[in-house]
């Protein structure tokens, strides 16, 4: 699904990621763990090219979208992205923030937008909410509603940043129930979160990164019942 090849990314003289060389397969859910600054949010964008790497290839579906002749728009239709905080459309209600897309990029008729749209929100219970606007929603609720809106286009993997981090406790389990659900259905994610039972519970390899390298990486029964680096060891026994 994904290749990261000599992956390398800096924000002035301050190197970010250091020689990333990573595969993700069809139907894998890769956590990405790890301290603050470590870099994990910047490998996840980089994936999209919201961050263009300094150096270094992603080859998506067989495409190189670090190619600058590559129509990267094109290929963000098939890599959904969710944010910490939801970027809904405030002035349009959730319907009209879940069919923009699809009937803008014309991949859909609206009445087939609209379909696709109930369909959805029925899937995250939230069918009652297509009048409403954002602003009449729970933080749980807008960023169920962003999932919904990333689905919409029916991407062939998803890509969570810190899903949860803006969310008040009590409404980071809806919103990883979605993300559950999803997983269990096949889709292919990436996720960076602080959620350590989520990624214990869902992710079928989990990475540890610092200082912008994965240090160590595995199933989440060896990451976190095993971990082999010291420094794995000192993060886990801080965040379990």
């Amino acid at each position: 699904m994904i290749y990261v090849k000599n992956l390398c990314k800096s924000f002035g003289s301050h190197q970010v990621l250091k020689n990333i060389n990573e595969h993700i397969a069809p139907g894998e859910k890769v956590v990405i763990i790890g301290p603050s600054g470590s870099g994990k949010s910047t490998f996840l964008r980089c994936m999209n090219l919201l961050e263009r790497p300094t150096s270094g290839q992603v080859i998506f579906d067989g495409v190189d979208i670090t190619d600058p002749k590559t129509d990267i728009n094109k290929i963000r239709q098939h890599m959904g992205m969710v944010f910490q905080h939801f970027n809904l459309f405030p002035h349009k209600t959730i319907m009209e923030n879940i069919t923009l897309a699809p009937t803008r990029l014309k991949l859909m008729k609206p009445d087939e937008a609209k379909e696709e749209a109930l369909r959805l929100l029925r899937l995250v219970n939230l069918e009652e909410k297509a009048d409403a606007y954002p602003g009449q929603l729970s933080g749980g609720q807008k960023q169920r509603i962003a999932i919904v809106r990333s689905l919409a286009l029916k991407p062939k993997m998803m890509l969570f940043d810190e899903p949860t981090s803006a969310l008040d406790p009590e409404m980071v389990g809806e919103v990883l129930e979605v993300m559950k659900n999803l997983a269990d259905e096949g889709m292919t994610m990436a996720v960076v979160t602080h959620e350590m039972g989520f990624a214990r519970e869902v992710g079928t390899r989990v990475m540890f990164m610092d200082d912008g390298i994965i240090l160590e990486q595995g199933t989440p029964e060896e990451i976190f019942g095993n971990p082999k680096e010291a420094r794995t060891q000192e993060f886990l026994s801080k965040v379990l």
